[in-house]
């Protein structure tokens, strides 16, 4: 058995009636369904075989031509295939469902609309195709809608169908040029927005360039900046070694609040520290306890401390007070 041929049944290309049809608009629900192989579009004869393998690739819809070989006529076609003589399908359509005259869809050469969204019913071999991969309108009966009728066209796509003159006019209109504006004119408002275009895509790139240049530059400086900032909190003791990584990490996902945390950890005095501390507000204390008499410091309520800290001053003072050594 042959290897089953490949054809393009439908592209993105202007079509010889002026429109285009979008690939990604079209639903092959009903056709995957029902995958039949027609010739010419004739579909009161039966079908010459079907279509397998239905997909859409690079703005095209392909499929597999399977012949009915039990079938003279479709062994006939698959010959002529198989042979080179016929190289074309097309695909049989229902009318559009959604169309547009958006000039940024049109295409050079298009004197017709885009349409944006369809239903495809069948799909045949042909001799020759509209947009070298041939196209069919039916209409709600079954017929097929003859598109050699402009009238037929205008009526498929009602307002929507433009004519030369009118995408002329509708580009002209863009540009910012006036109705009677020449070709060149036309042409070298095209051209300065295509300079622009260029230019702007180039500083673009060279504006992206710069920030992630900063970016990086500024992630580094804050890595560097947590790093500094956990050593610190490790060396004063406001965390512990272990949690260093821990820190880091918080400063990746979040720095600012990060840096907030460390710096309302209070710092963790060393003993010595204390120590010191403690000894500089002894001989101020000491001197202060000193000054005042027993009654003083009893009113303050400081005997205890004067007990507890200076006994031998204690001593001194209760003595003076009582006139006996006290029980320590």
């Amino acid at each position: 058995m042959a290897k089953a041929k490949t054809f393009v049944l439908h592209d993105e290309s202007v079509n010889t009636y002026g429109f285009r049809m979008l690939t990604s608009g079209a639903d092959l629900t009903e056709f995957r369904k029902n995958p039949v192989m027609l010739l010419d579009h004739n579909d009161w004869n039966l079908p010459i075989g079907r279509w397998d393998n239905i997909r859409v690739e690079n703005g095209k819809i392909l499929a597999d031509a399977v012949f009915d070989m039990r079938d003279a006529r479709a062994k006939q076609v698959a010959g002529k295939v198989e042979d080179g003589f016929l190289r074309a399908a097309s695909i049989g359509a229902w009318p559009p469902e959604e169309v547009s005259d958006d000039i940024l869809l049109r295409y050079p050469g298009q004197t017709g609309v885009t349409v944006t969204r369809w239903r495809v019913r069948e799909a045949s071999i042909v001799s020759i195709g509209a947009n070298h991969n041939a196209l069919a309108f039916y209409d709600v009966a079954g017929g097929v809608i003859d598109l050699n009728d402009k009238t037929n066209i205008i009526k498929l796509f009602d307002k929507h169908y433009i004519n030369n003159s009118e995408s002329m006019k509708f580009l002209l209109g863009l540009l910012g040029l006036a109705d009677n504006a020449s070709d060149n004119d036309a042409l070298s408002a095209v051209r300065t927005l295509v300079a622009d275009r260029d230019r702007l895509k180039a500083e673009n790139v060279t504006l992206k360039d710069s920030i992630d240049r900063v970016n990086a530059e500024r992630q580094q400086a804050r890595k560097t900046e947590a790093a500094t900032l956990v050593e610190a909190a490790v060396r004063d003791g406001r965390i512990d070694a272990k949690a260093k990584d821990s820190y880091l990490k918080l400063f990746d996902s979040d720095f600012d609040s990060a840096k907030a945390v460390l710096e309302a950890i209070p710092v963790r005095r060393s003993v010595s520290k204390q120590i010191e501390a403690a000894a500089g507000t002894t001989v101020v204390g000491l001197a202060d306890l000193q000054n005042k008499t027993w009654d003083e410091l009893d009113r303050a309520e400081k005997l205890t401390l004067l007990k507890d800290g200076y006994p031998d001053v204690y001593r001194t003072k209760f003595k003076e007070r009582f006139g006996i050594e006290p029980k320590m």
